[in-house]
Parts: structure tokens; C-alpha cells; sequence
């Protein structure tokens, strides 16, 4: 049996972390001994994370001091495989340093090159950004390999990072269908029940600048002129005040709900009758195939993830134009359209189904066997 050890930073609410679960949860355990190693033991995803999954944490609040008991722990269990979400390069050197042949995997689900434009991180300044390129372009290509969650990241690294494309494999994100069917009965919160009118609009995600939500909230002060729709934003983050103020500026208090972190979005989602997604960049979009898969038509602004997930005019609507009126735009067509809405809505649920988790599970089981053969 081969040993398996998924490395995060903690189980904070955000869609890699769920991701890793899912995925090592679904490994099969006859083949794989699996643990998990968090840098901080916290988040809502731990309450996921089954028994037979062994789950140790540091103890240092200091990026060094994580890196040496990181490399400590690699020494003692010798894991033959180590597969790093979030905090790559740290992970890398730990590994390399502990010396054991362990092969190292990097799990990426963002593209890069709009990664170190995000004004959110640190590297806001010249020269952060250029050494934090350096260090990437250095990095990536002493891991081992690279799951990557679409096309579009996987070019992006191979274009501006000279990562060798052999190293790469895509593997889409999973959907748990099973766990979605009993979450999407569930109620909502009471407040939130109360307030619920439609048409009703949920999206979801990190409140900070990439998701940009001023945009769609921008563009509902446009389509609340033409259709009485309502917009349920799911999610928590840095950008929270900003957001409730831009809300109140624009007169939409009544018609947008700040909703927080919800452990179960999918009980939101389902009873939207449109999903939209204003980000200024997507690796892939977990939310969009969750929304998909509960048979909602989506808006999405055009980036490299929804590309590959969305049918556009089929399954929802690509806005290539990062626009408030183009958003605002494709947000009405469907609304006031019911048969066209319908129509999306069934095939969207359809098209979701490729991102089962047994299937995206099974071709990580496959691919780590032949990385560890």
C-alpha cells in the first residue's frame, strides 16, 4: 500500500480546501494510506474529513518554523507521495529538504500570471511580485507534476512560466452528488427565508477583488430599472464593508442580502432562477458546476475556467465584456424568458454530470498510481 499525504494550509472555507477532501476522502482506501497535514488545524471542511484519514498539523504560527516541522513530519511517516494545494513552494522545500523520495504534486486551480496581479496579496508591490515570479517559475518546475483544473491554467503556466507540458495533467474539480441531494432540501436560513422573493439571483465566493462583486452589484442596480430580481451573495471576506457600502449607495438594501459563509450553499443555489459569477479571473469555478448540477442557468463573465465548463447560449450565458450593462444585459434575457430559462436549466444539470466525484476521484487514483509505480 502506498502512502498518500494531501498538504494544506488549513480547511478555511474555500473551494480548493473542499476540493481536497472530497478527493482524498474518495481515494480508495485499499490502495491508498492517506493523511492530511495542515499548517493551521481549522476551517468547516474538517467536520468532512472521515476517520480513516489520519490528520496532523503544525504547531509554528511562523512560515519558517512550519517549513521545519513540516519536513519533520515528512521524515517520519515517508509518504511516497505528497500532493500540495495552496501553499506549493513552502510544501516543495519541506519535501525536498526532508529527503525521503517522496515525489511531490501541486494542485492548481488558478492562473498564475492573474494570480500575481490580484491587488489582495502582498506582492501589490514591483518587487514582490517579480521575486514571487522567480520563486513560481522556479519551483513549478522542480515539483514532480501539476494537476491542473482546466486548459486555460495549464497554458498559462506553460506560456509564462516555462513549465514543461509533460508535467502536467488536467483534472477538472469534483461534484458530490450525493452529499448535494439531501443539502438542497434543507431550509434556509430564517432570515434569508423571509427575505426571499423572485426572481431570485445567488452568487457565491471569497468577497474579495478577484470574485468582483461590485460589478454584479453594479449591474443589478441596472436590471432592478426593468425586472424586481433579487440577489443573494454568499460568501465572507475583506471586501464585506465595501460591499454593504456600495449597496447602500446604490439603493439596493432592499434587493441584496449579504449572506456569509454558508457551510450548505447548494440549498441557495437550487432555488435561484439564475447563478451568476462576475470574477475578474477563474481557474475553473467549483460554484459554477455546483449551480449546474443543480439545474440553474448560469451568467459568468468570460475567463479561462468557465470557458470549459459552460456552453455558452446552452447551458447559460459567457459575458465576455467585464461590463455592469453586459452583465446586467445577460441577467434579463434569462429572467424574463421562461422557456429559454427552462431549456438551460436541463441542460446544464446534464452537461454536470461528467464532474462526478467517483470519476474525478478515479482518475487521481490513476494518476498517482503511475506517478508512485
Amino acid at each position: 500500500m502506498k502512502k498518500v499525504c494531501f498538504v494544506l494550509p488549513s480547511l478555511a472555507g474555500g473551494g480548493a480546501e473542499r476540493v481536497a477532501v472530497q478527493v482524498l476522502s474518495a481515494l480508495d482506501a485499499r490502495r491508498w494510506d492517506r493523511s492530511m497535514y495542515l499548517f493551521k488545524r481549522e476551517g468547516p471542511y474538517l467536520a468532512d474529513l472521515p476517520e480513516s484519514v489520519r490528520l496532523s498539523s503544525a504547531s509554528s504560527e511562523s512560515r519558517l518554523g512550519r517549513l521545519f516541522e513540516l519536513r519533520r513530519f515528512i521524515r517520519t511517516t515517508r509518504p511516497d507521495l505528497v500532493v500540495s494545494f495552496l501553499s506549493n513552494l513552502t510544501v516543495l522545500a519541506a519535501v525536498r529538504a526532508a529527503a525521503v523520495g517522496a515525489r511531490v504534486v501541486f494542485v492548481l486551480g488558478t492562473p498564475m500570471s492573474a494570480f500575481l496581479s490580484d491587488g489582495d496579496y502582498h506582492w501589490k508591490t514591483p518587487s514582490h511580485r517579480t521575486l514571487f515570479t522567480m520563486l513560481t517559475r522556479a519551483g513549478y518546475n522542480l515539483a514532480d507534476a501539476i494537476a491542473t483544473t482546466s486548459q486555460g491554467v495549464s497554458d498559462d503556466l506553460m506560456q509564462h512560466f516555462g513549465v514543461r507540458e509533460s508535467a502536467i495533467r488536467i483534472v477538472h474539480n469534483p461534484i458530490d452528488f450525493a452529499a448535494m441531494s439531501d443539502a438542497v432540501a434543507e431550509p434556509l436560513d430564517a432570515a434569508d427565508e423571509n427575505a426571499w422573493t423572485r426572481p431570485a439571483i445567488v452568487s457565491a465566493g471569497r468577497l474579495a477583488e478577484a470574485k468582483n462583486f461590485p460589478l454584479l452589484i453594479e449591474a443589478m442596480a441596472l436590471l432592478r430599472r426593468r425586472v424586481p430580481a433579487r440577489l443573494f451573495i454568499l460568501g465572507q471576506g475583506d471586501q464585506e464593508p465595501q460591499l454593504r457600502q456600495q449597496i447602500a449607495a446604490l439603493g439596493l438594501s432592499d434587493a441584496v442580502t449579504l449572506c456569509g459563509f454558508q457551510r450548505n450553499p447548494w440549498k441557495y443555489i437550487a432555488r435561484a432562477d439564475v447563478f451568476a459569477l462576475t470574477s475578474r479571473y477563474e481557474g475553473f469555478g467549483n460554484v459554477l458546476i455546483e449551480a449546474m448540477a443543480c439545474g440553474v442557468p448560469v451568467v459568468v463573465t468570460s475567463s479561462p475556467g468557465p470557458l470549459e465548463i459552460v456552453r455558452d447560449n446552452v447551458d447559460g450565458v459567457i459575458v465576455s465584456e467585464h461590463t455592469a450593462s453586459a452583465v446586467a444585459q445577460a441577467l434579463e434575457a434569462i429572467l424574463t424568458d421562461d422557456r429559454r430559462r427552462a431549456s438551460m436549466a436541463a441542460a446544464a444539470k446534464d452537461a454536470s454530470r461528467k464532474f462526478a466525484l467517483p470519476s474525478i476521484a478515479g482518475q487521481y487514483d490513476s494518476w498517482f498510481s503511475e506517478l508512485v509505480a
